[in-house]
């Protein structure tokens, strides 16, 4: 008895053991599942690239459109389904990778030829996706994406309604268009395709403005363009008409000496918290050319900051007048060659009209505006600018000393500062700069009042006649 018992009793450990064995594999099994990468649980997250607040986009069947995945385990398969209210259309798509190591996908959807030719105006997208997860029994997760479609085929119209007769090299234009589109989305004007210059809203709905100029250091006139886009990816563009007229630059040759370098040059740098180079030439070349680059940087980037704003500013602006018994000594647009024992270093374009009188002179201003900036400026030194709505601004630079502080709104003959010698200059004076949207341009038309008279004011007039006179014969025809 006693050994069948010792029999018996080994017999129960052995099943308790295989029992427990199973278990530990079952839960090694549960584990790795449950841990593993490969059977990662995420849904993949779907989204349009240009989805209005998660319900709808807009589609013209021509342009892609872009849904972006983020899918760690990769994706197994994609399917997405238009529907126009009574047929389902397959859309072509291409799964690209964004990010692998995000897990970041891009899908282009494309509409078949025969979608293209639906008179629907609106419907629905379905997406459904698959990971490449083994979760769910090796099916994968899956994500189900619906959202809104509004169909738009037809592009923006462009009227141009009025402009300036000419636009010279340096120097400013200014043109007014009507632009039309329920879905409008963006409308700006590119010159050369090179710069592109905002449109701010013009007297009645519909209609914009905007104030370019042709930079300096662009000699080639290739063409003025308004380009409107809406949210479906339609596209238009119009030419504006400018007779144009190249500017010829006065040379200027001048000789740098170690003295000015050590005194101005060097102490720019230092303001401006840069590192000083030891070498008389190298000190020199950055901060006429690394750091003036910066600075003209933030001078565009103050400026353009600022136009959600530019609209409260009410636009009165007129002949801008120079500094009172100051003599002028430094032209716009005179290209300045620099020399350092005999030999040339470093060239650079004058981008204002520098005036000079009394060591601290008062500077007064001759339009209204709104104070957007007031600091150091490097090259500038202590520097003002003032936003006269619609684009332009001008420029106070050297000052040393400001009686204005950002955000104040200023009158015609505001005393704003007095001028000074800060900055990379040779003596006390003023820099007086017109801005067109950040850039610097030619400001002697801006003091001329016939060239205010003829290509401002005139313009903007004859637009209001042309605007109201329409919506007159609109008026008459109901």
């Amino acid at each position: 008895m006693k050994f069948t018992n010792k029999i018996n009793i080994n017999r129960f450990s052995l099943n308790e053991l295989a029992i427990y064995a199973s278990l530990i594999i079952v839960l090694t099994v549960a584990g790795f599942i449950f841990f593993s990468p490969t059977f990662e649980r995420e849904s993949p997250v779907v989204k349009f690239e240009n989805e209005i607040e998660g319900k709808e986009i807009y589609w013209n069947f021509k342009t892609p459109i872009k849904v972006l995945i983020a899918e760690k385990s990769g994706i197994k398969s994609f399917k997405a389904i238009f529907n126009d209210g009574t047929t389902n259309f397959e859309l072509e798509s291409k799964i690209e990778s964004e990010d692998l190591e995000k897990g970041i996908y891009s899908v282009e959807l494309k509409a078949p030829k025969i979608a293209e030719q639906t008179k629907s105006t609106a419907g629905t997208i379905n997406i459904e996706v698959y990971d490449n997860s083994q979760w769910n029994f090796f099916a994968g997760n899956k994500t189900l994406k619906n959202i809104n479609l509004v169909v738009d085929k037809r592009s923006p119209t462009i009227n141009v309604v009025s402009n300036s007769y000419m636009i010279k090299q340096g120097g400013s234009g200014v043109l007014i268009a009507e632009i039309n589109d329920e879905n409008l989305k963006d409308y700006y004007v590119s010159f050369n395709d090179q710069e592109i210059f905002e449109m701010f809203p013009f007297h009645k709905k519909n209609f914009f403005i905007s104030i370019i100029t042709w930079p300096i250091d662009i000699n080639e006139f290739k063409g003025v363009n308004i380009i409107a886009k809406d949210s479906a990816g339609n596209k238009s563009s119009m030419r504006v008409p400018f007779y144009i007229q190249n500017f010829k630059p006065k040379i200027d040759n001048l000789k740098i000496s170690d003295e000015f370098v050590n005194s101005v040059s060097k102490n720019v740098l230092e303001l401006s918290n840069e590192n000083v180079p030891n070498s008389t030439v190298d000190a020199f070349v950055k901060a006429n050319k690394e750091l003036r680059e910066k600075n003209l940087k933030t001078i565009r980037d103050v400026t353009r900051k600022n136009f959600a704003n530019s609209n409260e500013i009410p636009f009165e602006l007129k002949t801008f007048v120079r500094m009172t018994n100051a003599a002028t000594f430094a032209m716009f647009g005179e290209r300045r060659h620099y020399f350092y024992n005999e030999e040339k270093i470093d060239e650079a374009w004058h981008l204002g009209m520098d005036w000079a009188s009394t060591k601290q002179a008062n500077i007064y201003t001759t339009n209204p505006g709104k104070v957007i900036y007031k600091d150091y400026l490097g090259i500038y030194g202590n520097s003002i600018i003032i936003d006269h709505g619609y684009g332009v601004a001008s420029l106070y630079a050297h000052t040393s000393s400001q009686n204005v502080e950002v955000g104040d709104f200023v009158n015609a003959g505001t005393h704003i500062g007095n001028t000074g010698s800060t900055g990379a200059v040779f003596g006390d004076h003023l820099h007086f700069g017109i801005l067109i949207q950040g850039i610097e341009a030619n400001p002697n038309e801006w003091l001329d009042y016939n060239w205010i008279k003829l290509n401002l004011t005139n313009t903007m007039n004859s637009a209001i006649k042309i605007i109201d006179g329409n919506n007159n014969e609109t008026k008459n025809t109901k």
